[in-house]
């Protein structure tokens, strides 16, 4: 499990008791925890530990903003969740805030070398090498612009100014291409592709 995922599987935990200690502060007549901090726990990437515990305790369910909003918090979180599962092996290296502002970003997609030629073929499309200047120059698809995986956070919106832009990325034998790839849709791009490896490249290259 990665370390963000954790956090959010904790976090929903607590939230969850946090709703069961209100509900006893109730039975028992003592202070209580606000119907804003509770609210404010739930769209914190809170809502399924929050729907969970209005749901199991059976608390604030005759309130009607709960009833209503604790089922968005919870398709949120769902989304949040979704959104950590898909980051993949590379989940730690984002933090909460660009996971909760990215619930409904891209996928990630891998295609085949064919499915690459066939959008390139198609047009309108940019073909990104993610390995170094030297080994670009060994050998690369032709059309492709070198832009190595370190340099994409500093420099990807300068040389690709479009988010809508369909993105063709690889490296030499796939790892730096996918790492690439899910950095760029972490940054909002909606429209890349990762095919992998020029070592699995079938067709020419330019030398």
């Amino acid at each position: 499990m990665s370390e963000l995922m954790l956090l959010f599987v904790l976090w929903n935990i607590m939230v969850f008791f946090i709703y069961a200690i209100d509900k006893n502060k109730a039975v028992n007549g003592k202070w209580r925890i606000s119907e804003n901090a509770l609210l404010l726990c739930s769209f914190l990437s809170g809502g399924v530990g929050a729907f969970l515990g209005m749901t199991f305790f059976r608390h604030k369910t005759k309130k009607m903003k709960f009833r209503i909003l604790l089922p968005l918090a919870f398709v949120l979180s769902l989304g949040i969740c979704i959104a950590i599962h898909r980051s993949g092996p590379n989940a730690a290296d984002y933090n909460l805030i660009s996971i909760i502002a990215g619930a409904g970003m891209a996928p990630y997609i891998r295609i085949s070398p064919s499915e690459a030629l066939a959008k390139i073929e198609a047009g309108n499309i940019l073909i990104v090498d993610v390995r170094s200047q030297a080994e670009f120059e060994t050998g690369h698809i032709e059309g492709a612009i070198v832009l190595p995986d370190s340099d994409i956070r500093d420099k990807a919106a300068q040389i690709i100014p479009s988010k809508d832009q369909i993105i063709l990325v690889y490296c030499r034998s796939g790892a730096r291409s996918q790492a690439a790839a899910r950095t760029l849709i972490d940054m909002g791009y909606q429209h890349v592709y990762d095919f992998g490896g020029i070592i699995n490249w079938p067709y020419e290259i330019v030398r």
